[in-house]
Formats: structure tokens, sequence, C-alpha cells
């Protein structure tokens, strides 16, 4: 996502991320994180005298909860050395059950990934939630206007695991739901049966 903004959009672009501050052309990279949640945003932008709900549009990407734990459990036993850390090193000893049982997500147990989309318990007017698993149509329905023509994903973010529907079982549901009520209750994503 963030390669196929910095090349389409148009004007002076800003990242954020683990960068030293430096400028390429209309690209100015500031020090901070990759992933801020939304209270993180809103500080890192009053600290630049702007507000998050000035902005005409926010985009965050969300993505299935069942996809996302066994995705990252995937990942994180990839044994990458930038992801050691207590979610990593469970991953790393015990079976996916045990790591939903056990893991922080992005330090956090349970994840608390509302935290990305909701601002003070609500979500902004001017966010916009993007589907991971719609993600080309749903840049197209509502991310096309601020693109330049010829905008593209450069590649697909895909973990290699088996579908999360061979993989679940009432048990394991439960524990994902458990993780990420927050989706579930607000509607974005309902519950299923294996």
């Amino acid at each position: 996502m963030t390669k196929m903004l910095v090349q389409s959009l148009e004007g002076q672009v800003f990242v954020t991320g683990p960068y030293e501050q430096k400028r390429e052309g209309r690209v100015a990279y500031l020090p901070g994180r990759r992933h801020e949640t939304l209270v993180d945003a809103q500080s890192f932008f009053t600290y630049r005298n702007m507000d998050l709900y000035g902005f005409e549009r926010i985009f965050a990407v969300m993505r299935n909860p069942y996809d996302l734990e066994l995705s990252r459990y995937a990942y994180l036993r990839k044994d990458l050395p930038q992801d050691r850390g207590p979610a990593q090193k469970i991953a790393l000893e015990h079976d996916y059950k045990e790591y939903l049982k056990r893991a922080p997500f992005f330090g956090m147990n349970p994840p608390r990934l509302n935290l990305y989309f909701s601002l003070n318990g609500t979500l902004p007017d001017n966010l916009t939630v993007l589907k991971f698993e719609n993600l080309n149509a749903d840049i197209e329905t509502y991310m096309s206007p601020y693109l330049s023509e010829g905008y593209k994903l450069p590649f697909e973010n895909v973990s290699k695991h088996k579908k999360y529907q061979d993989v679940y079982d009432a048990e394991t549901e439960q524990l994902v739901f458990d993780r990420n009520r927050w989706f579930f209750e607000k509607g974005f994503y309902a519950r299923e049966s294996f």
C-alpha cells in the first residue's frame, strides 16, 4: 500500500516509519512507526499542528480475523530477526491453538486491533475501511479518486499457510472470536462455524 500511495498520490507525500528524517523529491520520510493506532496518529499530527478529523479521508485496511491470526502465526514461524519478541517465541515453540491462547498481537493480549480503526471508542466520520479480502475492488471504489491513472498494488501480500477454513475447529474459532470480539460485534465480519 505504501509503495502504491507514494507512486500514485499527487503533490507532497509524507511517510512515517523507522526512517531517518529525509526528503526525496516530493516524498518526505518522517521518523515514526509504520502501524500507528488512531490515537498514535492523532498525537503525531497534533505535534505538527494538524488534526486527524481535518483530513478529507482516512483509509485503513482490515482483514478477516480468522485469516489474519493464522497469517500472523505463519509469518512469525519464519523466525525473522526483526520479529524477535514474545509472540514470535510462542509461535516457534507452540502449535496454533496455544499461540492463540498466549500470544500478544503488537504487544497487546488480547489484541486491541480496534484501536487502529476507532478513536476514543468511535470510528471517525472521515474513516473508510478497506477489506483485505476485497482490496483491489475497494481501492478502485474508494481510493481511485485520490490516485493518478495507472495505479496498482505492486504485489499481493500472501503468507504461505493453509486456508483458514481447513485449520479451524470450534475451539480455535472461539479463541479467535475472544481475541477479536470487536470486529464481530461491530458487524465487520460474521462468526463462522467450523
